[in-house]
């Protein structure tokens, strides 16, 4: 509707007013439906006790500021025209129409002379009007009950929320996640510049580590589902790990420590494979060289390492005791032939032992990632639950080891009935007693007493006999992990007719350690920590656990 230059008056009024009636309808909508945005945000309250929901508080004032900006919104926009401001001020103020009266004359462009007064009527009417006299007008019973759902939600915010904790572990989960989504990055940037390893291999790895980083990245705090990945990643993982490849190892670490010796140096305690066979080839090419003599005994030498490597790396000694049958048939070409095989078979175990190490290093990081995302933000278990939990995890670990101790009791047992050996024991079914015997290659038979003379307290405490403050104490000592040849400790066993194992007395210089089952504390102490230092650089102990261990052996040191 147009008003010319004569209404200018009536029309400024009546602007003014529709502005007071568009504020006088905000707060009557607003005491009309306020209860309706808090009892929202009171269900909202409700849900966040039920199921976790992060930044409630938020989420409880989304329905009100939604509520708000709505009716703002409403208010200040919705059509008004002047029309309606007039008919409305008219029936508020008890005009009598004054106002839109004006308005329909001047629309039907009425200038007789009664319609002249009337409209002059109304300007002069309006321009005494001011919006304060429009009433401000609101419910109440509406907005008492927006104050009762007010207080429902403030008593929910002040009572203790059981979601809060689910929400700090989640927290603490996701935080977790990110910090194993680094190690993985770490790791698999390792496993790209380890040139050991082969494409197929390395490319194998790192898929693996991709797709366990895509799934933990996807995880929004869940960790039940991030220990199932977890989980899921390592079993992969398990199935590429070869269970021989330990003895592996040990084997060719062994026979790598015999050609130092052959070749007139000092063992070392970490040989190098890669060097191994380079002495391989290297006394395959000094055979022409060698006397009739000096060939007999190098043949009986491959014979015994043959002997040795016979379980752990069976290629290997198939081609050395093949090198030594050459040689006792004075066949020096056939038997250079066998030694670079043997010695190709060593550089081929090597690529595949760097491999399972890459494997158990990853699997190492998934084992610690576990670790960490299993415990984050368990704050639901109580310290004495923990204690217990933890008494219940060592208990289940001291009867895996006491299990592994009896099968191998067993068979040390299973191994005497083959023959006589060097050194006769019986392994019981509780893994008390070490199971001596010949037939049997393992290094570790079990824990257990023995029954030798000496005085021995099995009363003691840990304390006692464990913190290495005698001089004199004995300990059982089953294995020496740095045991040098010609030191004999087990007679190699060979299988017969019937499944058993035969054992035949002999003077070959096998690796073993020609003590008693009872040696001094200090004697043994420092192999089993070279031991331990070893398996820590090789990544075979998880990274958490690593001071534990340097902490365990460094309180095992005898007192000064």
């Amino acid at each position: 509707m147009r008003l010319n230059h004569s209404d200018t008056s009536l029309t400024t009024s009546l602007r003014t007013l529709g502005r007071r009636l568009r504020l006088a309808d905000l707060l009557l909508w607003a005491s009309r439906t306020l209860w309706v945005a808090v009892g929202l945000s009171m269900l909202v309250a409700l849900a966040g006790r039920l199921m976790p929901i992060a930044h409630l508080g938020l989420w409880v004032a989304l329905p009100c500021l939604v509520w708000a900006l709505g009716l703002l919104g409403f208010a200040l926009l919705r059509p008004l025209s002047p029309l309606q401001i007039a008919q409305r001020v008219d029936q508020q103020l008890a005009l009598r129409e004054r106002l839109a009266t004006a308005l329909e004359l001047h629309e039907r462009q009425a200038h007789d002379p009664l319609s002249e007064q009337q409209q002059a009527d109304a300007r002069a009417i309006a321009a005494k009007l001011k919006p304060a006299e429009l009433p401000l007008r609101y419910e109440r019973p509406p907005l008492f009950a927006a104050a009762a759902l007010l207080l429902v939600i403030a008593a929910l915010f002040v009572l203790p929320n059981p979601q809060n904790i689910r929400l700090a572990e989640q927290q603490a989960v996701r935080e977790a996640l990110a910090q194993t989504d680094q190690q993985l990055g770490e790791l698999a940037q390792e496993i790209s510049q380890d040139t050991q390893l082969s494409d197929e291999d390395r490319e194998q790895l790192l898929r693996e580590i991709e797709a366990l980083q895509e799934q933990l990245r996807a995880n929004r705090g869940d960790r039940q589902e991030a220990l199932a990945d977890i989980a899921a990643a390592e079993a992969r993982l398990r199935q590429r790990l070869d269970p021989n490849d330990d003895a592996r190892r040990a084997a060719l670490e062994q026979m790598a420590r015999n050609l130092e010796s052959l070749s007139g140096q000092q063992p070392s305690q970490r040989p190098s494979l890669e060097e191994a066979a380079n002495q391989l080839n290297e006394l395959a090419r000094q055979l022409e060289q060698m006397s009739p003599e000096e060939r007999q005994q190098l043949a009986e030498q491959l014979s015994q390492q043959a002997n040795q490597l016979a379980s752990g790396d069976p290629e290997t000694a198939r081609n050395l005791q093949n090198a030594a049958n050459a040689l006792q048939q004075d066949d020096a070409q056939a038997a250079a032939q066998q030694l670079q095989q043997a010695a190709d078979s060593v550089q081929n175990a090597q690529s595949q032992m760097s491999n399972q190490q890459s494997t158990q290093q990853s699997l190492s990081e998934l084992q610690n990632a576990r670790e960490q995302v299993a415990q984050a933000g368990d704050q639901q278990q109580q310290p004495g639950q923990a204690q217990q939990a933890a008494q219940q995890g060592q208990q289940g670990q001291q009867g895996q080891q006491g299990q592994q101790a009896s099968q191998a009791g067993q068979q040390g047992q299973d191994g005497q009935q083959g023959g006589q050996a060097g050194q006769e024991g019986q392994g019981q079914s509780q893994g008390q007693q070490p199971g001596g015997g010949g037939g049997s290659n393992a290094p570790h038979l079990g824990e257990g007493q023995s029954e030798s003379n000496a005085q021995v307290n099995p009363h003691g405490s840990a304390n006692q006999q464990g913190s290495g403050s005698g001089n004199d104490e004995l300990i059982y000592q089953p294995f020496n992990p740095n045991a040098q040849p010609g030191d004999p400790d087990f007679i190699q066993g060979q299988h017969g007719q019937g499944g058993t194992t035969q054992s035949q007395q002999g003077q070959q210089d096998l690796p073993g350690v020609a003590n008693e089952a009872l040696v001094p504390y200090q004697q043994v102490l420092p192999n089993y920590s070279q031991s331990a230092s070893e398996a820590i650089d090789r990544g075979n102990i998880p990274s958490h656990r690593r001071d534990l261990v340097r902490d365990y052996f460094a309180r095992l040191q005898p007192s000064p």
